[in-house]
């Protein structure tokens, strides 16, 4: 494993985040720009990367290990909002702030960057591992995510089955039919999808860095109560993990995953959904920032210490 590459790769996001940042400032991009390209990415882009996985894969796993992978991601994040209002409640956040806070413990950005990082950490195989676990993200996000985000929030938004079955978690059951079929298309087809896809992860950090743009870097780094969350998000949980998951599973593969699930940067989804349905973006944008940017050493010591 080739740890420069994982460390290359960190700092490369971070710096497609600083061309959205800078483009903004520059005026070359608006909100409004921001808001289309924010629908393009949640309705077109991740749902092609995701398809993309399954249509590549070459090398399959059994039907055990498949629903292994899937019972572990469902496990984790049910139990990932635990200690999220445990960390809420240590960083002694504002009332109305508990629910986004719990929010951004529980999902990390697994569908954004998680898919380059764990390619690049460990290989092909993980890739349809991650998609498990982004098909139960995909789930979860637009249920018991919208529930998490409104708590102390005066302003609740309905859950609607037309979010749940969001062209995402669409697309990741697709996926998981593709796989456990071998179905593949023809290579014009994948190709396409996949072009599409890897659009992804460029597009959602500058969507990022545009909303970062909005405010001072000033503000970003003054926010004092950001950095006690990030140490305790981005350190003390996935080392916590690893311990807990290390007495269950076995195999290193979806162990590495499992961690490294969980040592993710706060997800860019709680900027997607608190500029579509109303909460604090300032401060998701500024936890996306801030964790985006210890992750590009937080995630190599991890793989260095436990899972190299």
């Amino acid at each position: 494993m080739d740890m420069q590459v994982v460390i290359n790769q960190m700092i490369e996001l971070f710096l497609l985040l600083g061309v959205g940042y800078a483009l903004f400032k520059c005026k070359m991009l608006d909100n409004a720009f921001n808001s289309k390209l924010n629908r393009f990415v949640l309705y077109i882009a991740i749902p092609c990367m995701i398809l993309n996985s399954a249509l590549t894969i070459t090398k399959y796993q059994s039907l055990t290990s498949v629903l292994g992978v899937l019972a572990i991601a469902i496990i984790t994040f049910l139990t990932l909002p635990i200690f999220g209002f445990l960390i809420a409640k240590i960083c002694r956040v504002q009332k109305d702030e508990v629910g986004l806070y719990i929010f951004m413990t529980t999902f990390s950005n697994v569908g954004f960057i998680g898919f380059p990082v764990m390619m690049s950490i460990f290989g092909k195989e993980s890739v349809f591992y991650t998609t498990i676990f982004n098909l139960v993200y995909n789930v979860l996000v637009y249920t018991l995510g919208f529930v998490l985000i409104s708590l102390g929030n005066e302003q609740k938004e309905a859950i609607h089955v037309k979010d749940i079955f969001s062209p995402a978690t669409i697309a990741s059951l697709v996926a998981f039919g593709i796989y456990m079929t071998h179905f593949h298309l023809p290579p014009v087809l994948t190709n396409t999808i996949g072009t599409l896809g890897s659009l992804t992860t460029p597009l959602a950090m500058i969507i990022i860095g545009i909303t970062l743009a909005n405010e001072s870097l000033k503000d970003v780094f003054s926010d004092l109560k950001i950095y006690p969350f990030t140490f305790l998000k981005q350190i003390v949980l996935p080392v916590l993990a690893y311990y807990i998951l290390h007495q269950f599973v076995s195999d290193p593969l979806t162990l590495g995953v499992s961690v490294i699930c969980v040592a993710m940067p706060v997800g860019t989804m709680a900027v997607l959904l608190t500029n579509r349905n109303g909460g604090n973006s300032e401060l998701a944008a500024r936890s996306v920032f801030i964790t985006t940017l210890v992750s590009i050493i937080t995630i190599p010591v991890i793989v260095g210490l436990f899972l190299a």
